[in-house]
């Protein structure tokens, strides 16, 4: 495993490949995280050398934390690995929410610190809220009490947001932003601040850790239009290969955020870091990555990365699969030639069991925790009446 580290702090080895712990595997047919294959997951990624662990408030409907801290506690890893959990700044009504919630975390978590904390999902309308509410006096005061050892954030939002809220503080050691051969520039993906914000951070020594580098898994396992890109390359690559390589590229990422389910993942995503070093894809592979983003760009029709922020809907729509089935018929060529309304089989599923767009009242709840700025009331409507 390759190794890096943040420009403030020096005394951590930071492993480029981060486990993120919101896509654990499930029960089948249930909801519940399956453990113990969980277990031997977080064990796999520890052996290959992954030493950073990614979780929060929300992942998981809670049980995120409380897993990984019992798997971290009985595999005896805690002294082993790092730890970075978030701040869910929307459930802070008044100050003494902070420490409530964090000592919470604790308790999950079996431990007495949190190695990485961020103020989580952050945007323009957050931030002013968290500086109402004074959470860089918490941070800091967590921080000097030894609860927390570093202070950071997680974004959505635009890269002159991002540079606003780099500049109105001087404490942050890290961020996170959400980065990917999608995702890369700033000036065109509004919602995502992109390269440029790889090169604002770094100029204030910040350093940078890369969220959904496979899009959710999109890039990792592409239609057959971007695997046949890939096949056509000189030098062959899985796809998921291509889109770590990509991110790992930047040497101001000091880890990427996998969110790994199954063995095969952990083992591939693996043997990636370790090989990947920044500054080292030639031209030519540079230009194959390029040439399946705009393969991606002139087909994908809604930018979820199925995080499921916008869930539960209250209706019981199941939203990220609705736009996950309306990009997968998109990007399968289903709406080539003229064609405007296509049968998909995973979206009559989801009708059937009364999660279709059908059942969606526009209430606009999902649209305001959306990290994409998508406004999903319309754009259900379109992928309804598109999939209908």
């Amino acid at each position: 495993m390759n190794y890096r580290h943040f420009p403030k702090i020096d005394d951590c080895k930071i492993s480029a490949l981060g486990f993120g712990c919101m896509r654990f595997p499930l029960v089948q047919g249930t909801n519940e995280v399956d453990k113990e294959k969980t277990r031997q997951l977080i064990k796999a990624a520890f052996k290959e050398g992954v030493n950073y662990y990614d979780t929060a408030w929300p992942y998981h409907g809670g049980k995120s934390e409380e897993i990984i801290g019992s798997i971290f506690e009985e595999e005896k890893l805690r002294d082993s690995i790092y730890i970075a959990d978030k701040c869910p700044v929307w459930e802070i009504k008044q100050e003494a929410d902070f420490d409530r919630i964090l000592d919470e975390q604790l308790r999950r978590l079996r431990t007495d610190h949190i190695d990485f904390y961020l103020l989580h999902a952050m945007g323009a309308s957050r931030w002013e809220e968290m500086k109402k509410l004074n959470a860089l006096s918490f941070l800091e005061r967590a921080k000097k009490a030894g609860k927390i050892r570093h202070i950071g954030f997680s974004f959505h939002d635009s890269l002159e947001v991002f540079k606003k809220m780099i500049d109105e503080y001087q404490g942050w050691e890290f961020c996170q932003i959400q980065y990917n051969y999608l995702d890369d520039d700033g000036e065109k993906q509004t919602s995502n601040p992109g390269k440029q914000a790889l090169e604002y951070a770094a100029k204030r020594e910040i350093g940078v850790i890369a969220m959904e580098p496979l899009r959710g898994g999109m890039l990792a396992n592409p239609p057959v239009g971007v695997r046949n890109i890939f096949a056509a390359a000189e030098t062959p690559r899985l796809p998921a290969e291509w889109g770590l390589r990509f991110v790992l590229e930047s040497q101001e990422i000091v880890t990427a955020l996998s969110g790994m389910n199954d063995m095969t993942q952990v083992l591939v995503n693996c043997a990636t870091a370790s090989s990947a070093f920044p500054n080292s894809l030639p031209q030519k592979q540079l230009a194959v990555v390029k040439k399946a983003k705009e393969w991606f760009e002139s087909r994908v029709r809604v930018p979820c990365t199925h995080c499921n922020y916008c869930m539960p809907c209250p209706q019981g729509v199941s939203i990220p699969d609705v736009f996950s089935e309306y990009n997968k018929a998109s990007m399968n060529g289903a709406f080539e030639d003229g064609v405007t309304k296509v049968v998909s089989s995973g979206y009559l599923k989801l009708l059937n069991n009364g999660k279709g767009a059908d059942k969606c009242v526009k209430c606009g709840l999902c649209a305001a925790n959306c990290p994409q700025h998508i406004d999903i009331p319309s754009v259900l409507e379109e992928a309804g009446e598109k999939l209908a």
